[in-house]
């Protein structure tokens, strides 16, 4: 018998696998493709979460990110209220 957490899965790679196949275009077939890739896309993604900081911090002195790149708006020298 399914758990929960079981069919919850399932429903998370179905509208996934859906996705793929229509962003592919809804060709006909690949129904088995579309549903293995859907699943290692999500599978990746959750060992991205369980990998990932909690919470990235920007140094306000330098705008660098914790990983010592510089953000977006220091890259491109924009600051913060200049349109």
């Amino acid at each position: 018998m399914d758990t929960d957490m079981d069919m919850e899965r399932e429903g998370q790679v179905r509208l996934r696998a859906y996705a793929i196949w229509e962003r592919e275009g809804r060709p006909e077939g690949g129904a088995e493709r579309h549903w293995t890739r859907a699943e290692d896309e999500l599978r990746a993604e959750g060992q991205d979460r369980t990998e990932a900081p909690a919470a990235s911090t920007v140094d306000a002195g330098t705008g660098a990110e914790p990983d010592g790149s510089a953000n977006r708006e220091a890259q491109a020298g924009i600051k913060a209220g200049e349109g």
